[in-house]
């Protein structure tokens, strides 16, 4: 099914596409596919996001603001312009001590190398 919102081939900006919500996580499905998926999220001071236990690696960058990312009870603080790359399998939070955007990117696995 096609994002309506998100088309291809098209530039967006993803900061003005995504919108806080008082005391809310908003998230926003820009590329979901068999192959992984791409999504933003806009968290809200307070809350904290408890991601699906996922087998794939998850990439996630700060987009706007700062976030608290808790992975085997460790802290690690980001912000904007940080990455990260959180393993499969790996109990994690992150956690709004002030609003935040972030995208989060699931690759899954299971493509050969191309020959070039």
């Amino acid at each position: 099914m096609e994002n309506q919102e998100f088309k291809k081939s098209i530039a967006f900006r993803i900061t003005d596409k995504l919108n806080y919500v008082s005391n809310s996580i908003v998230t926003k499905h820009i590329l979901n596919e068999k192959t992984g998926n791409i999504m933003a999220l806009a968290i809200d001071y307070g809350k904290v996001y408890i991601p699906k236990a996922t087998p794939f690696s998850t990439f996630i960058q700060i987009i706007e603001g700062e976030a608290e990312v808790v992975i085997n009870e460790q802290s690690k603080y980001l912000q904007n312009g940080d990455c990260m790359i959180i393993p499969g399998h790996t109990p994690h939070s992150i956690e709004a001590n002030q609003r935040f955007k972030m995208l989060s990117i699931i690759l899954k696995s299971g493509y050969d190398e191309l020959e070039v």
